[in-house]
């Protein structure tokens, strides 16, 4: 009989967050699954790593383990101390909230499946894309997601590759099959609110803001705003060539 494969679950929302264990519900009859993931929420951290206090692990489980840092933190203290195996798939999420576009530069899901990169091993980010009513919370469909999701890492376990993070955004109600997208274009500009405390100083709260959302069909944002779940693929490789050649040429 074959050893099941070891999936890695970790988020940005916290240990006891639903979409992380609504995930872990659905995959630990057919694979070896553990959880290491943030004890509390850290969300828009990015690639964030703790260099000034000591981290410190909450074992709740046998496979399950609660880190007193990043999701990145997260990453390192389990493919160093946690797992007794490298795991065949890093899977964070799933994030209550969209991770379209820019949002992969500063999204702490998005962060750990690139730390999971760094060490070689395939990863994947899985978002939900809320329901948004006037007056209301935002509502995530954990059942849709767990029902899109849970295909996409099954067969990404057989092809998934270490060269590239793969992205996967949720609708709320998913219209269609998933599309293979790149990345389109979503901008934000963040509302900065100036006010005083009892003593008269200013501190700010910085807002998201409205984004701006452009991109075809066969992008991420025209994907998920046409109400179909979106898959696209980010590459760890920040070098420009056609500008670098133009820059030495202007340096020589």
């Amino acid at each position: 009989m074959a050893e099941k494969k070891i999936i890695l679950l970790t988020n940005d929302d916290g240990i006891h967050a639903e979409g992380i264990n609504a995930l872990y519900r659905n995959l630990i009859p057919d694979y070896r699954v553990y959880i290491v993931a943030p004890d509390r929420e850290r969300s828009a951290v990015s690639m964030a790593i703790s260099l000034n206090h000591p981290l410190r692990i909450r074992r709740e489980a046998e496979n399950r383990v609660a880190v007193d840092g990043t999701p990145s933190d997260c990453i390192n203290v389990a493919l160093q101390h946690v797992l007794p195996h490298p795991p065949d798939l890093v899977v964070s999420g799933m994030n209550q909230g969209e991770n379209l576009s820019f949002d992969v530069f500063f999204s702490g899901t998005v962060g750990a499946a690139f730390t999971a990169h760094l060490y070689g091993t395939p990863a994947l980010a899985v978002s939900l894309i809320p329901r948004m009513e006037p007056g209301s919370d935002p509502a995530f469909n954990f059942k849709s997601g767990v029902e899109v999701a849970v295909p996409v890492i099954k067969r990404l376990l057989h092809v998934a590759g270490n060269e590239v993070v793969y992205n996967l955004n949720i609708p709320f109600e998913p219209q269609g099959p998933v599309r293979v997208t790149s990345i389109g274009d979503k901008r934000y500009h963040p509302e900065v609110v100036e006010m005083q405390d009892p003593r008269g100083r200013s501190y700010y709260w910085l807002g998201s803001g409205s984004p701006d959302y452009h991109g075809d069909e066969n992008s991420d944002v025209g994907a998920v705003l046409s109400g179909y779940p979106s898959l696209s693929i980010l590459r760890y490789d920040l070098n420009c060539d056609t500008e670098l050649k133009k820059l030495r040429e202007e340096f020589k």
